[in-house]
């Protein structure tokens, strides 16, 4: 032991000089950028800020979350320091930041470092977990199955299983549950329901929920899934202590969910082989149209056309289902909570939607329905589907704003640190959207408005772009935007058309 001691004391002598050098070279940028520090939240715990973790798991068991995140930010104002377990984390939800992160300093942010390491055994590498040139691979792969035409030809199976959906709504002024029947409608994996549109937009196959015909091998996928996306999670809360996440129930599902996506992507990888033997162009068209008929190709086929490697198919396509998970669903459901609680924005609807007559509006028809559309904006305004997002710095960088005690200062971002904003408090900000901004009020869309008393009531998505992100921004902004857009409308069209 005593020959150990030398070794032990320098070594922390050498922890304790570098942390030194660390922090005046920190401060030395710092200053040198005319950058000041941001306010910050006065932790109990000043070294792992385990306070404020712990305080957070509170009010999101309790279902606080997100009133609780408004709190926070009207009490230490648009942007504060955070410790993550001594990482450095900055919250803001300044519009100047978010153009910095998102757009014009986009290559010093990323996500790999969050998020690979902890779902690296559920979904690999792919456009969710990497970044740079990798992170571009994955997105060039999956672009293609988002083109107008294959959502176009989507909406066909949709209406089918929309059909189903309105059967089971009762006729006689019964109440119904909408929320479990737009997410068996729409969705992906929930607690209960492997749901039919987008397992057949992703895979190519439907499973049958909304006529009880999920099979045993899906359901236990189902729950596989949603067991493995939530241990995923979790492990990112835990950041650098995920390893304490042991858990062989969820590497378990980690192996069902793998298995089961496989036999999807041997599919895949035989079509691939059926295509690439055609002769001709008609050869393939004629192949797509005895495979698909009508339907949209699936994402799946779409990406085997680009890569032979099952396993970046299969990342691949998880990480579409975790994407796709809920997000028109979730849209849905909060459309029509809104509406049965606002009589007469229904009937206005209503309204422009018996206007068209006889008429099945097309997809371009259905995103130029104005009030419709001031609808959809104006829910993922209030109810955004993805409230919380973050990124972690690259590279040391700054912040334009947020630093001194006025908050106008730009911050130093040393390497590492966390970025965190919530899509919830940007949309609530009477700042930006008056004083009636957590009214739901579809006409502060529309730039003819003529009782707008407030110039943000008087706006157009194109000049809001930092403003308002419910699909996020910039180059990573979500690539299913129109699909999710697109298939909410038609489905409230068509409710709103049968009943009254």
């Amino acid at each position: 032991m005593a020959l150990l001691l030398p070794f032990l004391v320098t070594g922390v002598c050498l922890f304790v000089t570098y942390y030194i050098y660390r922090y005046l070279q920190n401060l030395y940028l710092a200053r040198s950028n005319g950058c000041l520090p941001p306010r910050r939240y006065p932790h109990k715990d000043p070294f792992l800020g385990l306070d404020f973790f712990l305080e957070t798991g509170k009010i999101f068991s309790e279902n606080r979350y997100l009133p609780e995140l408004l709190t926070r930010y009207n009490t230490y104002g648009p942007t504060f320091q955070t410790n993550l377990f001594g990482t450095p984390s900055i919250n803001t939800i300044e519009p100047e930041n978010l153009q910095a992160v998102y757009s014009n300093d986009f290559q010093n942010w990323g996500v790999e470092p969050l998020r690979l390491p902890a779902q690296d055994p559920f979904c690999g590498r792919g456009f969710i977990t990497t970044d740079g040139p990798a992170w571009e691979h994955s997105r060039a792969l999956l672009k293609p199955g988002f083109n107008r035409a294959n959502i176009v030809a989507g909406l066909e199976g949709l209406g089918k299983a929309l059909e189903k959906m309105m059967d089971k709504i009762p006729s006689d002024g019964g109440t119904v549950d909408l929320q479990a029947l737009f997410f068996d409608l729409v969705s992906v994996p929930g607690p209960h329901f492997y749901l039919d549109t987008s397992t057949e937009f992703l895979f190519g196959e439907s499973y049958g929920a909304l006529s009880n015909l999920t099979s045993k091998d899906s359901q236990a996928f189902m729950d596989a899934f949603d067991y493995a996306m939530f241990g995923s999670g979790f492990r990112i809360a835990l950041g650098p202590f995920k390893f304490l996440y042991q858990n062989s129930k969820w590497r378990e599902a980690c192996k069902i969910t793998h298995a089961f996506a496989d036999k999807y992507v041997q599919k895949a990888l035989e079509y691939r082989q059926s295509v690439m033997s055609d002769s001709s162009p008609n050869d393939k068209d004629n192949d797509d149209a005895s495979r698909f008929g009508s339907r949209s190709k699936p994402l799946l086929y779409h990406l085997a056309l680009q890569t032979s490697s099952p396993l970046t198919l299969r990342n691949e396509i998880l990480q579409a289902l975790m994407a796709a998970q809920g997000t028109t669903a979730a849209l849905l459901s909060n459309v029509f909570f809104l509406l049965a609680r606002h009589p007469s924005v229904w009937q206005k609807l209503r309204q422009e939607v018996l206007a068209l007559g006889d008429e099945e509006p097309d997809f371009d028809r259905l995103l130029h329905m104005k009030y419709l559309q001031n609808i959809l904006k104006e829910t993922l305004r209030l109810h955004p589907i993805f409230p919380p997002m973050n990124r972690i710095a690259l590279n040391p960088t700054t912040l334009p704003r947020g630093g001194g005690p006025q908050g106008l200062s730009p911050i130093y971002i040393p390497k590492n640190t966390i970025f965190d904003t919530s899509s919830h408090v940007l949309h609530r900000q009477p700042s930006i959207w008056g004083p009636d901004a957590n009214i739901f009020n579809p006409d502060r869309w529309d730039n003819d408005n003529p009782n707008s008393t407030n110039d943000h009531n008087n706006m157009s998505e194109s000049n809001m772009r930092w403003h308002y992100m419910p699909f996020g921004a910039g180059p990573r902004a979500c690539v299913g935007k129109y699909k999710a857009l697109g298939e909410a409308a038609f489905v409230v069209v068509r409710i709103v058309r049968r009943f009254e």
